[in-house]
């Protein structure tokens, strides 16, 4: 009962500010898309309310009738171009009414990921972009991360995330939180706000880690090595690391790291699980090759799996089965033309966050700028390295967080205006966040 009052006055809320400015509306979805308050509280009445749709469709129209300013770009562009791909592939599909219902959701994500780009429009937006992702998907996750480590470290933990999938899903989605927990302490104008991000940040770690998922163990690792690398204080960012590679360390049991050295495993000595994912990785080149302008269809692989299943050396794996990977899933299901969009894609993604960094990093006004830059990248490369091994191509996080990263480059671009300066770090400090009907008149609203 209490976890449906507090949703209920998260929602109350939510649809007030959102009255006032469609940013308040888009701050009130990402709520709901991360924080999923109907599998967070119990029955089905918040499920019947279908918030998702009616936030969606708010935030779309209030967006248009703001007229706000359109931003275009290559990335935007490339971002068009695999979205007009995807629907080809879907309107092509070998099972076409799966791929079309699967289609509408993703064009949903895709269309928030531009208001994204849109409404965002300043740093002091941007921070509470990502403030509200990182709260609503790591309040769930530090909380179970510390209670664990309390009742029974090193314990797996086996509950999903609904967005995210199983374990593995949720593992790589914790690791790519983790970086923006840290940019947020980093960006932090008062201790006790930096104290809570990183304490958090050490609670979604465990929840990732203690998740078993060979990935997230990858993804981890990767994480670890980018965040030293592109930190500017490596002392600090080398003993926040070592003190969680220490707990990590002490708590994990011997099981976790017998399932950990099975990715030294000889071919001949490969389980079930890794030998089925190089199967079904020769089925998905087989199916591009079949197919190579549009592949299977949108999301179809596992229905075509069967169709296109034949004996190799790993084995022979029947039924329907998910490719287990990032890059062999947009091969197989859109061919070769949405294989190289989706590389380029993503490559001047990570490209432009690295350049955008590199610009900034000397400029004492930009360095949230530089900041969210790094973590951002952290994020898309762990991401990349922990998708190899899993089916989240067209997972919401991942075009969210490319989104933000677009955005940041136009942030970057912009001079800097009406910056106030920072108590403890030379960032801007974010104005108290609260609804603009509170301190302005009808005609000052954010648009």
């Amino acid at each position: 009962m209490l976890r449906l009052i507090l949703v209920f006055m998260i929602i109350a809320a939510g649809s007030f500010a959102s009255i006032f400015s469609p940013f308040y509306a888009l701050l009130f979805y990402l709520w709901n898309a991360y924080f999923r308050p109907d599998d967070w509280t119990y029955g089905g009445l918040i499920a019947s309310l279908n918030l998702s749709f009616l936030i969606g469709a708010y935030l779309v129209l209030a967006t248009a009738f703001s007229r706000p300013r359109f931003r275009v770009g290559i990335r935007i562009g490339l971002l068009a171009l695999f979205f007009a791909d995807t629907l080809f592939s879907a309107m092509q599909s070998e099972h076409f009414y799966y791929s079309w219902s699967s289609w509408i959701e993703f064009s949903k994500v895709l269309i928030v990921s531009y208001v994204i780009i849109l409404l965002a429009n300043d740093r002091t937006r941007f921070r509470y972009v990502l403030l509200i992702i990182a709260i609503s998907l790591g309040f769930e996750c530090a909380k179970q991360g510390w209670a664990q480590l309390y009742r029974a470290p090193g314990a797996q933990n086996n509950n999903p995330i609904p967005f995210l999938g199983d374990n593995n899903g949720v593992a790589v989605g914790t690791m790519m939180l983790v970086p923006i927990l840290s940019a947020l302490a980093q960006t932090a104008t008062r201790k006790w706000e930096a104290f809570g991000h990183r304490f958090a940040l050490i609670g979604v770690f465990l929840r990732g880690i203690t998740t078993y998922s060979r990935g997230g163990f990858l993804a981890a690792g990767v994480l670890g090595i980018f965040s030293l690398a592109r930190s500017r204080k490596k002392v600090r960012a080398f003993v926040g690391a070592a003190v969680i590679g220490g707990i990590v360390l002490t708590i994990m049991p011997q099981q976790f790291w017998d399932k950990m050295n099975t990715m030294n495993a000889s071919e001949s000595e490969l389980d079930d699980s890794a030998a089925g994912r190089l199967h079904f990785w020769v089925i998905a080149r087989d199916m591009a090759d079949a197919k190579p302008f549009t592949g299977v269809g949108f999301n179809a692989y596992n229905l075509s799996y069967e169709t296109y299943n034949h004996p190799t050396q790993y084995g022979e794996f029947n039924g329907a089965r998910s490719v287990h990977s990032i890059w062999f899933g947009v091969l197989s299901e859109l061919g070769y033309p949405g294989f190289v969009l989706f590389i380029a894609l993503f490559g001047s993604s990570v490209w432009s966050l690295w350049s955008t960094s590199r610009k900034v990093r000397n400029d004492p006004e930009k360095q949230d700028i530089r900041i969210y830059a790094n973590a951002l990248l952290t994020s898309l490369v762990t991401f990349a390295v922990g998708g190899t091994f899993l089916p989240l191509q067209y997972n919401e996080m991942f075009w969210h967080f490319m989104a933000l990263g677009m955005t940041l480059r136009f942030l970057a671009q912009e001079q800097v205006s009406e910056v106030t300066a920072p108590v403890r770090a030379p960032v801007p400090k974010p104005a108290p966040f609260q609804p603009a009907f509170l301190t302005a008149t009808r005609s000052t609203l954010p648009k």
